[in-house]
């Protein structure tokens, strides 16, 4: 209630200070000169036509943009002042004095410190910004062929790292804000589209700009939600004029980016042989089966079996205009991926349409309308042992994928003892469907000059349809647990964000208050239902009715935010920059529901003093401090309520149940549901709360060809929430519960410009280098908390002191020599067997004895962007990669054989020459029935270091006289590649990916599906 008078008196100070304003106003008022027409064109400091230039009628939302020769036409009042902006250039401004023809050069600027960008519930010229943020425009989009709007973020901002961790169709790479934030949570950041809270749009191809705050203080105006960072993105919209259509095309072939190194058939049967001579068994094949693999060749390789190269193709048609009254866009895309393994696809169809009201000079309306129809099939390999993708590493390559009758062949005597990677792949269906529709209505009501009122009101429904057949063909049913299963989850939400803004200038001083009321609010239900034992699998998924039992389950979730918020932008005479705010956010997540989050940020733009206004040197120069507090309700809905068992996660829909009368699962017995209580919960659950510093200095040199930016920052996360372990008397399981602290700390650079520039040629360049040290500095009397990992190993480790990611298990030493037959003795081995640290000296190997044995996280990442023009042509390519970090593959843990499921080795490190022997004693253990493989072994952790060639496109804009016989206004036709390279010493597919499941065990890969290497051929058409 405090907060609400505050915010109350508020907005009386700021109607009271406008009221002289107002009569001013009221008086002046006549009636506008009738508008005359305006023509011109716009060029840059070459002489060059720039395309797209914004040309708006300052104080109204009229004008219009230039066309591929530069030129516009609009009808204005003879005295008005026409504002022209492009991103890249200085925001020129000229007052008409009569003027009917006007020709305008641009100057660039590399920062564009006059450009206005979004800083949330409002606009901001950059030069006035006191925050570290950066920007991507639609520019930058377009240069490569992204189907995820995150992955327009990599390389191409400095403080962001975005990794790409699994080459599945559909799948958008996860990203990071300066490190990771929370330890069990979500660290992805929020997203803001077009004032919608919590949303990025579908297709890439809509968005206008991106606008990325990474410190505290530009991100506690989002208060609970925004410790990890907030993208905020505007969407394309139309203009004035005579109506557009553009039409942008690609078609991309998706392959492998490499194979691994596996043995043939002929070293695998061999291989196989020298193990079973090692361990006292009769060999697996005969020298004349051996012969006949030497000589014919024969055999799987099961890499080519289960991969594909698979034809990608994407859409999109804009259709764009409007009059000074209304202005509108609307598109439509489509999106058709197959992926890299067999039948897997994914296909998205969107639609978008942004329309902008007049209503009149007081008020204006935007509406915007989305949907999104996307579509999967077997996309959701995440890794693992049974994953088909995992099993062609495994499988025997002696065995064929089919028999002499055409049928598939379930099992294999050797290497790996699970189902047939390619049936499983052909066999399996994983389908998902779903209707996402969005609508958003923002209305702006100008009370008086200085004062504005700014609604933003969304609804959003869904339902998501999932259908699974796991019948014959599969693992599953070959185990005899076959099922399928229907899944439904609907759900809508609300958000109102409603605020007033007041700007008035008076002398050298401006002052921009916003005070905000914002409530959003959400339901889900979910409804599932799965048979098991059908009498005929022909009807797919379509026919529960034929399971010899049925299991049902439902689910009802709902959840609330209220927040208000006051903000004040100060500004002196454009030198001397001031924001303040605080907000107030309140979960029905929590037991703690309300919590406030204060910023305060400064700036000095010093090359507006008079010291520096005639530099030769510095063009731009500006100094920014800020501190905030921002923070985290990542937990479930009802975390705070006591709850009964549900389903144990025996299979989807699966219930808690007792079987009496001797019966178990699947068999004979009649099941009754029971109702068990769940885990205890917290009884004071409230924020996880970050704390940050950021001190960042801006330059630019050479009238904007050469800019700079560094940030350093410090950050403190608190009261941590965590999944705290609960003891037995208490119930068991694990609770949410806020435990400790965790820091990241960091320094981040830009550099970018225009090394060359003529009227032919053209060079810009960008360079950004991250730099992140992570720490956790408590964890609330725990210490050391081990963490099970891939395949249900303990394999990484939570501990006070060190930073998150932290490999954990036994460090691997090579292997005992034949010197040192006495001392491996004492472990029940012998020379030539594996070797590992004894930690406690206990002549046992056991988990007393494991250590940290590397770290996820990179030293520092890196991007280098370059665009070469010359004449219509433009050559770009983009370099981003990262150092310092490392890898825990069990992938290729699992190539070396031995780890039960995997009986035999398919690496070609395994053939019989490459290992111990007492004339040659290496590092590669012996096969011996008294060796070890563990698979959570520092043998292999991997430096996963690399450099990556992630685009590289040539362009070619054909010239607009050209251009002028078929009445087309643009035409780019080009050709690129991404992923085309990587260096790295890492011996598996891709050190890009891994499937962790939150940032405590990040760097571990099991099966993933590595990133595809594309080649694209597109054409971009404007009409």
């Amino acid at each position: 209630m405090k907060m609400k008078k505050i915010l109350f008196i508020f907005f009386l100070f700021m109607l009271a200070a406008t009221v002289n304003s107002y009569a001013a106003y009221a008086k002046s008022a006549v009636t506008s000169p009738p508008p005359v027409t305006i023509t011109g064109q716009v060029k840059d400091a070459q002489g060059q036509p720039i395309a797209g230039v914004s040309v708006k009628i300052k104080g109204t939302g009229n004008g219009t943009q230039t066309d591929v020769n530069g030129k516009f036409q609009l009808q204005a009042p003879d005295n008005a002042t026409l504002v022209f902006s492009f991103l890249g250039y200085a925001e020129q401004s000229v007052t008409l004095n009569g003027q009917t023809t006007l020709n305008i050069t641009l100057q660039e600027s590399s920062i564009a410190l006059q450009e206005v960008v979004a800083i949330g519930y409002g606009t901001q010229k950059r030069s006035e910004a006191t925050g570290s943020s950066s920007s991507v425009s639609a520019k930058e989009i377009a240069k490569r062929p992204i189907t995820q709007l995150s992955q327009a973020l990599q390389g191409t901002i400095s403080g962001v790292a975005v990794t790409s961790a699994n080459g599945q169709p559909g799948q958008g790479p996860r990203v990071q804000i300066r490190g990771a934030n929370s330890i069990t949570g979500n660290n992805e950041p929020l997203y803001v589209t077009d004032g919608n809270i919590g949303a990025a749009p579908d297709d890439p191809n809509d968005v206008e700009s991106i606008e990325v705050l990474k410190d505290a203080a530009s991100t506690a105006i989002y208060g609970s939600r925004g410790s990890n960072g907030v993208v905020l993105i505007t969407t394309k919209s139309g203009h004035a004029g005579k109506m557009r259509i553009d039409f942008n095309s690609w078609v991309q072939n998706d392959q492998m980016p490499k194979m691994l190194s596996l043995m043939g058939a002929y070293d695998f049967a061999r291989s196989v042989n020298n193990q079973f001579a090692s361990t006292g068994q009769t060999a697996a094949f005969t020298q004349a089966q051996l012969d006949n693999f030497k000589n014919n060749g024969g055999g799987t390789d099961w890499q080519k079996a289960l991969f594909r190269k698979a034809w990608v193709q994407y859409y999109d048609l804009a259709i764009s205009g409007g009059s000074d009254a209304v202005t509108y866009r609307v598109s439509l895309g489509y999106l058709d991926q197959p992926g890299t393994i067999l039948n897997t696809y994914y296909k998205r169809t969107t639609f978008k349409s942004n329309t902008d009201f007049k209503i009149n000079n007081k008020m204006d309306l935007r509406i915007i309308l989305s949907a999104s129809l996307p579509q999967n099939h077997n996309n959701s390999y995440g890794g693992g042992l049974g994953d088909p993708f995992n099993q062609a590493t495994e499988w025997d390559p002696t065995s064929p994928v089919k028999d002499a009758s055409g049928s598939y062949i379930n099992h294999s005597k050797y290497a790996s003892i699970q189902f047939n990677p390619v049936e499983q792949a052909i066999s399996q269906a994983d389908d998902g469907s779903a209707t996402n529709l969005n609508g958003t209505a923002t209305f702006n009501y100008h009370i008086i000059n200085d004062l504005t009122f700014t609604s933003t009101d969304v609804y959003s429904i869904g339902q998501n349809y999932l259908q699974r057949l796991y019948g014959p063909g599969t693992s599953q049913y070959d185990s005899g647990a076959g099922y399928i299963n229907n899944e439904t989850n609907k759900f809508h939400g609300y958000l109102s964000s409603n605020f007033l803004t007041y700007h008035h200038k008076f002398g050298d001083h401006t002052v921009t208050a916003t005070g905000l009321y914002e409530v959003q609010s959400g339901t889900s239900t979910d409804f599932i239902a799965t048979a098991k034992g059908l009498s005929t699998y022909s009807l797919g998924y379509y026919n529960l009715g034929l399971g010899g039992s049925q299991q049902t389950a439902s689910s009802y979730s709902s959840d609330a935010l209220v927040s208000y918020l006051a903000r004040v932008q100060y500004n002196y005479k454009e030198k001397y920059f001031v924001t303040a705010s605080v907000r107030t956010d309140g979960s029905s997540h929590l037991i703690q529901k309300y919590s406030t989050f204060p910023s305060v940020g400064v700036s000095w733009n010093a090359s507006n003093e008079d010291f520096l206004k005639d530099s030769k040197i510095f063009s731009d120069l500006k100094i920014r401090a800020t501190y905030g507090q921002t923070g985290n309700q990542n937990v479930g809905a009802y975390s705070t309520i006591a709850q009964i068992g549900t389903a144990p996660g025996q299979a989807p829909g699966a219930q808690p149940a007792y079987y009496f009368n001797g019966g178990t699962p699947g068999a004979a017995g009649t099941p009754s549901v029971a109702t068990p209580l769940g885990n205890g919960v917290s009884t004071a659950l409230k924020w996880e709360t970050k704390t940050a510093y950021d001190l960042g200095i801006d330059m630019a040199f050479l009238k904007g060809r050469l800019t700079f930016t560094a940030d350093a920052y410090k950050n403190n996360i608190s009261n941590l929430l965590y999944s705290y372990p609960a003891t037995y008397y208490d119930g068991g399981g694990s609770y949410k519960r806020n435990i400790g602290n965790l820091t990241n700390n960091g320094i981040e650079f830009a550099l970018g410009g225009t090394p060359v520039v003529s009227s032919n040629f053209k060079w810009n360049t960008n360079i950004t280098l991250s730099i992140n040290r992570n720490k956790v500095t408590s964890l609330g009397g725990l210490d050391n908390q081990p963490v099970i990992g891939g395949n249900n190993t303990i394999n990484a480790i939570l501990k006070v002191g060190q930073p998150l990611g932290e490999f954990y298990g036994y460090k691997f030493l090579g292997t005992w020599q034949t010197s040192e037959a006495a001392q491996a003795a004492l472990y029940g081995m012998k020379p030539g067997d594996a070797k590992y640290l004894d930690v406690n000296g206990d002549h046992t190997y056991n988990s007393g004895d494991y250590q940290l044995l590397g770290n996820a996280t990179p030293k520092f990442t890196f991007g280098f962007i370059n665009d070469i023009s010359y004449r219509n042509f433009t050559l770009s390519f983009m370099f981003q990669g990262q150092q310092g970090s490392q890898v825990f593959s069990q992938t290729l843990a699992y190539t070396w054989g031995g780890l039960g499921d995997q009986k035999n080795a398919t690496t070609t490190q395994a053939v019989p020459e490459n290992l111990w022997t007492p004339t040659h004693q290496t590092n590669n253990p012996a096969w011996s029935s008294s060796s070890v493989n563990y698979n959570n072994s520092s043998r292999y952790v991997y430096n996963s270091s690399y450099a990556k060639l992630k685009n590289l496109s040539l362009t070619y804009r054909v010239p607009a006289e050209m251009l002028k016989r078929v009445s087309a206004r643009s035409l780019d036709v080009y050709v690129s590649g991404q992923n085309l390279f990587t260096i790295t010493s890492y011996k598996g597919y891709d050190p890009e990916i891994d499937n962790a499941g939150n940032a405590i065990t990040q760097g571990q890969e099991f099966g993933v599906i590595p990133n595809p290497k594309t080649f694209t051929i597109g054409i971009r058409l404007g009409l």
